[in-house]
């Protein structure tokens, strides 16, 4: 009957004679041997007693050559201490600024408080905000205005790339982090670096070109601002006159100043000289059928009646000092009138909103303008940022020895299988 071996399944007593595993006489281990069933026991059909069987396969391989492995995974962390102790120290330096407000200052403050018509004939609204700072600090004249300062081709060693500035740039960039803090309001510029106090002299670099850029990009929109504006203006003044001009030969050709009311005292007037008209006529024909046509009577009525039609036509024709306009050209008048009204009160109000708006441009071009507020400026750090050897050692180590302990098992593997594929390649066709 077959007897277990108590370090696990079918395996050989002989795995535990010595440190390596070899056998006593040289030859071959059992592990090494072509895979058969031990003598009175059948191939384990069992997928959980198979699984089992290849997991105490695997261990024995690994014990059998645990020293091999043990080496070789010291090789592995003592390189790895090695090659960690030629990366150089890098030190991290930050600086932190204030998130613009973009409604604060300005003629955009000015627009906020303005109409929303004069914030649309503007193009007003909100802008700018922290992605503005980044545009200026990732912008590729931002970092080759930093690599050329502190001569970063030669640093980075990038001579003999075919665009040694471009390369530095982009080591730069890998080098340089942009953290926006909503919470707090504030952009934090951090720079890696060997040298702690190039670190931030760089951080602070960073921030000086943002203010002369920010700076520049502000004076150059006021005076585009106040150009504009100064433009608008000029033209508004300029339709206000020639508005105010027409009116006034309108006011002087057809003496209209207040055309409801005129027009309503024409109307009462034209209204009383025409029942005047009826009464006088009335009053003649009564006469004249009466009296007859050479009557003194009848003749004074005649001349009044006269007198009635005739002060009628005047109010009709535009002859009356109350409004000289022909009762026909009322509509046409009265429209033009309103036309030129409205235009002037348009203009006028243009004019209201723009004047405070362009004095605003003017003086945010004469200033300095809008400066970053700088909240933390860096200086040098005590302690390094990377690389952190104790990690990079331990993750090569497992590496390392996971990378042996499957080496061990595939080439046992490989043994064990490789007299079996030769008896196959042997035998006849």
């Amino acid at each position: 009957m077959a007897t277990r071996s108590p370090h696990g399944p079918d395996l050989d007593p002989a795995l535990h004679l010595s440190g390596d595993g070899g056998t006593p006489d040289g030859e071959a281990h059992p592990l090494d041997a072509p895979r058969t069933p031990p003598a009175g026991r059948a191939e384990p059909r069992d997928p959980a007693e198979r699984v089992q069987e290849r997991l105490w396969w695997a261990a024995a391989v690994v014990w059998r050559r645990r020293w091999w492995v043990v080496a070789a995974t010291a090789l592995v962390a003592v390189l790895a201490v090695w090659l960690t102790l030629q990366i150089p120290d890098r030190y991290r330096a930050e600086t932190r600024v204030l998130l613009p407000d973009s409604g604060s200052s300005g003629l955009t403050a000015l627009l906020g408080r303005g109409s929303s018509a004069a914030a649309a004939l503007l193009g007003g609204g909100g802008g700018g905000g922290y992605t503005r700072y980044l545009a200026i600090l990732t912008s590729r004249s931002a970092m080759e205005d930093v690599v050329a300062r502190y001569d970063l081709v030669r640093q980075y060693e990038t001579e003999d790339e075919p665009d040694p500035l471009a390369e530095a740039v982009r080591e730069l960039s890998d080098r340089t982090d942009f953290d926006v803090s909503l919470d707090f309001d504030y952009l934090a510029v951090q720079v890696l670096d060997e040298d702690p106090a190039q670190a931030a002299q760089m951080a602070n670099t960073f921030v000086e070109i943002l203010n002369r850029e920010n700076v520049a990009l502000n004076q150059e929109s006021a005076s585009t601002n106040r150009v504009y504006l100064e433009r608008r203006l000029e033209r508004s003044q300029a339709d206000l006159d020639s508005l105010m001009a027409e009116m006034q030969g309108l006011q002087e050709r057809y003496g209209v100043i207040e055309p409801e009311s005129q027009s309503a005292a024409l109307m009462e007037s034209l209204g009383a000289a025409s029942a005047l008209v009826a009464e006088a006529e009335v009053n003649y024909q009564m006469l004249r059928s009466e009296w007859g046509d050479e009557n003194e009577q009848t003749r004074t009525a005649q001349a009044g009646l006269a007198a009635a039609q005739a002060q009628r036509d005047r109010l009709t024709s535009g002859a009356d000092a109350v409004m000289p306009v022909a009762v026909g050209q009322l509509p046409a008048v009265g429209r033009r009138y309103a036309q030129l009204q409205q235009g002037i009160m348009l203009q006028g109000a243009i004019l209201e909103e723009v004047q405070p708006l362009y004095e605003q441009a003017l003086l945010n071009e004469r200033r300095r303008a809008d400066a970053v507020q700088v909240i933390d400026p860096a200086v040098p750090p005590k302690k390094k940022a990377e690389p952190r050897r104790s990690l990079l050692v331990i993750a090569a180590t497992l590496s390392g020895l996971l990378i042996v302990v499957l080496s061990v098992l595939g080439a046992a593997a490989v043994r064990r299988v490789a007299p079996g594929v030769a008896a196959r390649l042997q035998q006849p066709v």
